[in-house]
């Protein structure tokens, strides 16, 4: 067994993601975070007082993550910002299971599924600034992809649905056209 010193927080949190990835949220207790470590409960223990302590800083460690993921897809290119946060989304999920259900997929305290999206600043400035949407437009739009996002994110973590990029991203413009064309139905199409 590991020497409890030479454990740390980040050693503790990386096994409990380990955990969740592996076996969802309800696999993740100190004895399958012990176990993934090799050790005994007691130093999980001394550095969270409790698991609901080390959910709090996995759920923290959980949104890090996922910004490092969507970070990384609008560093690819080649799809407009507004596009790409959606597919970094439906990808976090395929490729992210466990934690993506556990960020986004169990009982939170927040009532909108925007209010804890890290991104939604950066996604209404682009909307505003790209589609000539006022705010209020760009929040009720996305507000509408965000519940179609979801749902293909929810749908591709059960596995039984793995789309490529291509299908992804068309399944995206479809929904975006027909938002666009429902919301604004006096605009020229800009895509045709």
């Amino acid at each position: 067994m590991p020497r409890t010193s030479k454990l740390t927080r980040e050693k503790v949190l990386r096994a409990a993601a380990e955990v969740v990835r592996k076996g969802g949220e309800p696999a993740l207790n100190a004895r399958a975070v012990a176990r993934e470590l090799n050790c005994s409960t007691q130093p999980v223990y001394s550095l969270f007082q409790s698991m609901e302590q080390l959910r709090s800083a996995l759920t923290e460690e959980a949104k890090n993550a996922y910004r490092r993921f969507i970070d990384g897809y609008l560093a690819r290119g080649g799809r407009s910002r507004y596009e790409s946060f959606g597919m970094g989304y439906v990808k976090f999920a395929q490729e992210e299971r466990g934690l993506f259900r556990f960020l986004f997929l169990r009982d939170c305290e927040t009532p909108s599924m925007q209010a804890e999206d890290p991104f939604l600043g950066d996604i209404l400035a682009e909307m505003t600034e790209l589609y000539h949407m006022t705010e209020e437009e760009a929040r009720a739009f996305h507000g509408d992809m965000t519940i179609y996002s979801y749902g293909l994110a929810a749908l591709v973590t059960t596995g039984n649905y793995t789309p490529t990029d291509e299908e992804i991203s068309e399944c995206f413009k479809r929904e975006f056209y027909a938002l666009y064309a429902y919301y604004f139905p006096k605009r020229p199409k800009f895509w045709e």
